[in-house]
């Protein structure tokens, strides 16, 4: 679709956003109501395809059924000309994904506050009772001011939704699907958890747990291996932090957090000072009863039956004698015999008097039918079927049964009573609801302790603020005069701590990793450089700016010059240069014969030949992405660091920044999945 045409007479296409595996985006103006939105388009090779179109439907019915300022808003859904289209709230800003590959490492606080809003979100989904099923950060948008927004809802589903092909398919992004999922189980507001906790791995350590040649071989290690270890990647991470990954990602639903609620809970108080000692979260053993173990059962007693004909024999065998040594008179026979006659007819009378009275009785009386949580209509049905007659309806709130369905009756479910009883009804009103207001600017204690009285949950987030003091109310997550239910919903405000002051300690003589350290702690951005000295060793702070003592708000910069040790001699001047790399991307669909890919250089300085592990021909079924390590070694630059990581969905071109001396030489490698697919051994001054 070409810049400035006219979708449907009142979207102007301003530009292309990105492309899908069913869909474009593009930038449009709304003509009507002047403002900027995101246009989602169906590819024209889907618009036939029954799965794609039904698809692209049920997210637009999904989003618009979500009421939460982190979900991205659905405006509009219409075809024309054949073309279905959505449109959507633009947010101007960038993935998830590439959020972190250009923010990474992420202060922990930082990572806490991320992970709420996005829980925030899913919390909403859940309570309406829709599981996302392809949580991802490239479905998670990160716009200008750090606020986070929630897509593509394509392939949700009701919790109550039951699919043919939930069996037999794998739905969702291998990397971040739960092991449930993988194996074909329904999925449940527990896999989104399993999501969460893959997306809270990748926010502290910039990679995902598990990667591997193949979708399959990826699947296998989140059915059958544990989580590595965030603390193994960065010892920092405080124990209680690495703990939620832990619970949100076990292989059993049973054992991860009940609700995603909980999880923001635990996660919001991870960082706190009480939970310092923490242990190490332990996945709970499922023991087996002792009580339902093979047990040797006693031996069974003689039946009835059994002990009656016992019990006969015998007397038989003590009479035998009596009956042969005397004879019964025929007329105390006679007797005997009339006598158990009429027994057996008095007997007779009595059983058909009582099968008539029962009949007679049953005829008059009828049981009032199970009816709570039918509609009223369904349950007026049933009593007319029961010929039982509906008394008065009353209307009362509550949390538990839904609107218009019945609570209770009078008499009871189940309970016998004459035919054409009236029933008295209760019927629900629905939860209570409260309308809830703009509570910017004002005091947040006083706004949580009105809404607590009202039955709300209150969850705090702090943020400093050069407009609002300290303890006013910055943010909410909800909409002014929307009414709420207050046993469903939990309001979340970000409140002002004002203008923090930072007084800035002496940072000289540290190590790099000493001031990042620092700078998470105190909420700064430190920048590097390098510079000669004679005074500090090699890799420690020369000197800064702003100086030791002087203050500056929370979130400002400080430039910290790092030593590359004494300058030797004018022949050993440090020179400055850039080394042009192209980064071949590879397409798991294409032919995995073509993806072998030359190297840059080898060890001797000879012509390049492919190197052993460049073979791609087993690359990640599925993705669409490259994920990227480069190393760098030259002055400044240690080889076993990763200098840079990145993602790429085709060819790109990156500049190497080289520092060297004339007699140093420089190298570079560029690993992707593991293996290396480019590499120069032999980069000096006269490399540029």
């Amino acid at each position: 679709m070409n810049k400035g045409y006219v979708l449907n007479g009142r979207y102007e296409i301003i530009d292309r956003l990105g492309e899908g595996g069913m869909a474009d985006v593009y930038l449009a103006e709304d003509l009507i109501l002047k403002r900027k939105v995101a246009v989602k388009l169906l590819r024209l090779d889907f618009r036939d395809n029954p799965q794609a179109k039904k698809r692209f439907q049920h997210e637009a019915m999904a989003a618009t059924q979500l009421d939460n300022p982190h979900i991205v808003g659905i405006f509009d859904v219409d075809e024309v000309e054949g073309m279905q289209y959505l449109v959507m709230e633009y947010i101007d800003g960038e993935d998830l994904k590439k959020y972190i590959n250009d923010h990474f490492p992420i202060p922990y606080a930082e990572v806490v506050n991320i992970m709420e809003q996005i829980c925030s979100a899913v919390s909403e989904a859940h309570r309406h009772n829709i599981i996302h099923r392809d949580l991802k950060p490239q479905n998670i948008l990160v716009n200008k001011n750090g606020y986070i927004k929630i897509t593509d809802f394509g392939i949700s589903r009701a919790g109550t939704e039951d699919t043919m092909t939930q069996t037999r398919s794998i739905i969702g992004s291998i990397h971040y699907l739960s092991p449930e999922q993988i194996k074909g189980q329904m999925a449940t507001q527990q896999s989104d958890i399993y999501s969460l906790g893959i997306i809270l791995y990748e926010l502290l350590t910039g990679k995902v747990p598990f990667t591997g040649d193949t979708a399959v071989s990826i699947a296998i290690k989140h059915s059958q291996q544990a989580i590595p270890s965030v603390r193994d990647f960065d010892p920092r991470i405080p124990q209680a932090m690495e703990n939620v990954v832990l619970k949100a990602t076990t292989k059993d639903p049973k054992d991860r957090y009940a609700n995603v609620d909980q999880l923001a809970d635990d996660l919001n108080t991870s960082l706190d000072r009480s939970r310092a000692n923490e242990p190490r979260f332990v996945i709970p053993e499922h023991h087996t009863d002792p009580n339902e173990e093979t047990r040797v059962m006693p031996f069974p007693p003689l039946s009835d039956a059994a002990a009656a004909k016992n019990d006969t024999n015998k007397r038989d065998e003590s009479v035998g004698t009596i009956k042969k040594d005397k004879t019964p008179k025929k007329a105390t026979n006679k007797k005997k015999k009339r006598r158990r006659i009429i027994i057996a007819s008095v007997l007779a009378l009595l059983v058909l008097l009582i099968t008539f009275i029962m009949v007679v009785t049953a005829s008059g009386r009828t049981r009032v039918p199970v009816i709570t949580g039918t509609t009223e209509s369904e349950a007026t049905q049933k009593l007319q079927s029961a010929s039982l007659q509906v008394g008065k309806v009353r209307y009362h709130s509550s949390d538990k049964i839904d609107r218009n369905r019945i609570i209770s009756s009078s008499p009871t479910e189940n309970t016998k009573v004459k035919k054409n009883t009236k029933v008295a009804l209760v019927v629900s009103s629905g939860p209570r609801k409260v309308r809830v207001g703009n509570y910017v600017g004002q005091n947040y204690n006083l706004v949580k302790q009105r809404l607590q009285q009202e039955g709300f949950k209150i969850r705090k987030r702090n943020a400093p603020s050069g407009t609002f003091k300290a303890g006013r109310i910055l943010q909410q997550d909800f909409r002014s005069g929307s009414k709420l239910t207050p046993t469903k919903h939990t309001l979340t405000f970000v409140v002002s701590t004002g203008v923090k002051q930072i007084t800035l300690k002496d940072l000289t003589g540290m190590t790099k990793a000493q001031v990042v350290n620092y700078a998470n702690k105190e909420e700064i951005n430190p920048t590097f450089d390098y510079v000669y000295s004679n005074d500090q060793p090699k890799g420690k702070v020369v000197r800064q700016s702003p100086g030791a003592n002087e203050i500056i708000q929370q979130g400002g910069n400080v430039a910290v010059w790092l030593s590359r040790g004494p300058k030797s001699s004018q022949k050993d001047a440090l020179k400055s240069f850039n080394v042009r790399v192209t980064i071949p991307y590879f397409d798991a669909k294409s032919d995995a014969t073509s993806s072998s890919e030359p190297l840059a250089g080898n060890d001797s300085g000879t012509a390049p030949t492919n190197s052993d592990d460049s073979s791609e021909a087993t690359q990640t079924s599925g993705s669409s992405e490259n994920v990227v390590f480069i190393y760098l070694k030259d002055h400044d630059h240690d080889f076993d660091t990763i200098y840079k990581q990145m993602v790429i969905t085709k060819d790109t071109t990156v500049m190497l920044p080289f520092k060297l001396t004339k007699n140093e030489v420089g190298r570079y490698k560029i690993v992707r999945d593991g293996k290396t697919i480019l590499r120069d051994n032999n980069v000096t001054q006269d490399s540029q």
